[in-house]
Formats: C-alpha cells, sequence, structure tokens
C-alpha cells in the first residue's frame, strides 16, 4: 500500500522543496488575507459576485495553463517540472482567481475607466509576473513577459465583462 501511494505522489511531488514553492504558500497565504479583509471590510462584492469571479478565473486558469504550458505548445513551465505537480494545483486554486477577484473589487468600488483599468491591471499582473520569475516559478520557454502583459489584457478584458454581465443580471433579478 506504501509504495502505490508512493508511486501516485512522486510523479508530483516538487524536486525540491525551495524557493518556487516557499513562494507560492506565501504569495497563496497573502492573497487570501487580502481577499478576506477586502471582503469582510468593505463588501464591494457580493458572496454570488465574489464566487462567480472566483469560478470563472478557476477555469480560465485551469484551461489555459494546460492550454498554454502544456504539449503541443509548451511556452512555459512552471515550478521543478515539464509537465504539472501539486505546487501548480495551488497556484492555479488560490492566487491566480484570487488575484483577479482583488482585482473586481476595486473595479466594482471605484468603476474607473475601464481601458485605463485593464492596462493598469495587466501592467500590475506582469509585474507580478516579473516578481514570481525571481522565485523561479516560471521558467519561460517561447514566452515573454511582453506576451503575458498582452494576455493579462485579454483576461481583465474576459473579467470585466463577465463582472459587469453577474453584476448587471443579479440587479435585475432583485428588480
Amino acid at each position: 500500500m506504501n509504495s502505490q501511494i508512493k508511486s501516485i505522489f512522486t510523479p508530483i511531488s516538487p524536486k525540491n522543496f525551495d524557493e518556487n514553492e516557499v513562494f507560492t504558500i506565501l504569495i497563496s497565504l497573502l492573497v487570501i488575507g487580502v481577499l478576506w479583509y477586502l471582503h469582510t471590510h468593505y463588501r464591494t462584492l457580493t458572496n454570488t459576485e465574489l464566487a462567480s469571479v472566483y469560478l470563472f478565473n478557476l477555469f480560465l486558469t485551469t484551461t489555459l495553463e494546460a492550454l498554454l504550458a502544456e504539449h503541443p505548445l509548451d511556452f512555459y513551465d512552471t515550478m521543478d517540472y515539464a509537465h504539472a505537480e501539486i505546487f501548480d494545483v495551488l497556484l492555479q486554486t488560490i492566487p491566480y482567481p484570487a488575484t483577479i477577484v482583488i482585482a473586481m473589487h476595486f473595479y466594482a468600488k471605484f468603476r474607473p475607466s475601464t481601458i485605463g483599468y485593464i492596462i493598469g491591471w495587466a501592467l500590475i499582473l506582469t509585474s507580478l509576473e516579473w516578481i514570481s520569475l525571481l522565485f523561479n516559478l516560471f521558467q519561460y520557454n517561447e514566452w515573454t513577459l511582453l506576451y503575458s502583459c498582452m494576455f493579462y489584457a485579454c483576461i481583465m478584458t474576459l473579467n470585466t465583462l463577465f463582472f459587469n454581465k453577474v453584476r448587471k443580471h443579479l440587479q435585475e433579478k432583485r428588480s
């Protein structure tokens, strides 16, 4: 039984528990802490809006990561392997979607110019990715930070459209 469990976990375990795993844990705790604080103290998003944006981004990160980081495209690797490992699941489940929910919190609170907001958050997310590169979270194959910035602009566009649609639907339902 022990060898069966080991045969399951060995391929998805990190090669070494090093800076990228520590960074993943710390950034996960930080993002969840910020999201919890904003949601409990300011309630800019309803629970339905928060859950909708979170699940939408969980879907996006899971499918797009599989598309972009795996064969046949293989633009980049995350963590220690060219294939997924357990800390990829943590990254896809907590920091990626939660960061976008935080962005949508500020979008809902301040209602800024949508184009400016999309560009601003694309730059913020690209900067966060640059920091993660310092911790070996990503290893680019055919990818660059410029591609990331364009990608994040698309992600933020999708999210503002999605959020506005969800909010409008909820308001119509209440009326």
